[in-house]
């Protein structure tokens, strides 16, 4: 059981009581949804109602942590508190883990206990809101990735478009297929994506038949199902949508995959889900492409359980019930979303195949070079695509420059020991790009040597060089004197 100080005392006074359970009643009911009510600004957390029971069963295993405010056990609200690091890990599982969606509320007035809010909103596909809550200090290694789908019934065909989104990467793709009546095709392009949370349209009468089926594919997959109004789906804006996302090097109206207007109006919904055109910073920065379902081989969800190719939520903390479980000695966050991509997209192309086995091959022969990379180079690789997310998002730490120029520093050392395997299959596949980044980071390694004082940095503090800027030399100075008589009283 949890201790006391994992739940603080919901102190409220009669009328603050009353007020919150009048607010509470008002909420519209939210199927798989979860909503947190921030309290004392931050410093702990409040569920109520049948959240407070689930809470209570799933965090604190006793329904003893329940307390009714505004009345007894049968007329009163039930509710429980967490204290901030109890909800951030509940949270976190909550999304990645039990597929909820979130909602967290906080004081229109801070500091006061009422009106509420809506402060931040989560769904294990859209996690941006709650990404810097959550996951600053977590690697993350399951991608938030959304997809959109919309579907034309034809005599025993459906006419597939669909979209996906990986906020995170900054990519978007696109495809369009023809698919049997339970949605084959569908649901290998699911497995092989790793689909968190799917929009589809709110279904009419007439096709009530097809979407329930598509939900039941969906659900099956374990994916969360979205349903948005059609009006959202919608290709009407898209080149001029796409033309402020993407990274264009020729006219966004020579895009082939404007030709696809059923995947066009997919992904014109996720954009408008995920808010993409309200922040500037991703502007200029997505990129699009066509996903082929040729490329690998088809997989459904009867599959991927019966050959326990991935874990599930039934497995607990065991590693071995999985075939992922058996095979993640990765030493990295990327390295183990790489692991979960490749066993869900087996390899079609013979070549392709032969270069990933030799590969393996070559690296499983020599010892020392594995052994190097694995304990000397990889064990200190920070999480890239958490790193580079905050960067694109404008939330990038001088802590975080400094991690990218940590590994900057590294990547010689690195390509001395893939140079010296002199296999072609090294060279392309890793050495070629390495010595191609290690040569664009040499200006950024420059300027954080001549700006970012290096030596604080053993002492975990991260500061900019004094010397550099006159003004940051006379804080500096009176910091320093500050310290000094600290130090010096407390030595009385």
């Amino acid at each position: 059981m949890s201790k006391p100080a994992d739940r603080p005392d919901l102190d409220l006074d009669k009328s603050s009581e009353q007020g919150f359970c009048k607010f509470y009643a008002s909420l519209d009911a939210q199927e798989n949804t979860i909503r947190v009510f921030e309290r004392s600004n931050g410093d702990y957390y409040s569920v109520h109602g049948a959240d407070a029971e689930y809470i209570a069963n799933v965090v604190y295993k006793t329904t003893t942590v329940i307390k009714y405010i505004g009345g007894g056990s049968s007329t009163g609200l039930a509710s429980c508190t967490m204290s901030r690091i109890v909800a951030e890990n509940f949270l976190r599982d909550a999304l990645l883990k039990y597929q909820l969606r979130v909602e967290i509320y906080a004081p229109q007035d801070s500091g006061k206990p009422g009106p509420w809010k809506v402060l931040r909103t989560a769904s294990p596909g859209n996690l941006q809101q709650v990404e810097e809550l959550l996951f600053a200090n977590t690697e993350m290694v399951t991608v938030p990735l959304v997809m959109a789908v919309a579907f034309k019934v034809a005599v025993d065909q459906m006419q597939c478009g669909v979209a996906f989104v990986d906020p995170a990467q900054r990519s978007m793709g696109v495809c369009e297929f023809t698919d049997n009546d339970v949605f084959s095709n569908l649901e290998s392009l699911v497995i092989q994506l790793g689909v968190r949370e799917c929009l589809v349209e709110t279904p009419t009468a007439v096709r009530h038949l097809e979407h329930t089926k598509l939900v039941s594919v969906l659900e099956r997959c374990g994916v969360v199902v979205t349903e948005r109004p059609r009006s959202q789906f919608s290709s009407t804006d898209m080149e001029q949508d796409l033309g402020r996302l993407l990274e264009l090097t020729a006219p966004v109206a020579s895009l082939p995959e404007l030709d696809l207007k059923s995947a066009m109006s997919t992904l014109a919904a996720i954009i408008l889900y995920l808010n993409l055109l309200m922040d500037e910073t991703n502007f200029g920065s997505y990129l699009l492409s066509t996903h082929s379902l040729s490329q690998y081989m088809k997989l459904d969800a009867s599959a991927v359980q019966a050959l326990n190719l991935v874990p599930s939520p039934q497995d607990g903390s065991s590693k071995t019930m999985s075939l992922q479980g058996l095979l993640n000695h990765c030493k990295t966050s990327q390295g183990e979303r790489l692991l979960a991509q490749w066993l869900k997209q087996p390899l079609l192309s013979i070549e392709a195949i032969e270069d990933r086995l030799g590969l393996v091959e070559l690296f499983f022969a020599d010892t020392e070079t594995r052994n190097t990379l694995r304990s000397v180079h990889l064990r200190s690789m920070p999480d890239f695509k958490r790193l580079s997310s905050r960067f694109q998002r404008g939330f990038a730490s001088l802590q975080d420059i400094v991690r990218v120029y940590q590994v900057a520093i590294a990547l010689p050392a690195l390509c001395d020991v893939l140079s010296g395997v002199s296999q072609p299959l090294v060279v392309k596949y890793y050495l070629q790009d390495l010595l191609a980044i290690t040569e664009d980071l040499q200006e950024f390694r420059s300027l954080v040597e001549t700006t970012v004082d290096l030596e604080m940095v053993d002492n975990h503090e991260f500061m900019l060089r004094a010397d550099f800027d006159e003004g940051l030399q006379e804080t500096k100075a009176k910091m320093e004197e500050e310290m000094g008589q600290i130090l010096a009283e407390q030595a009385q």
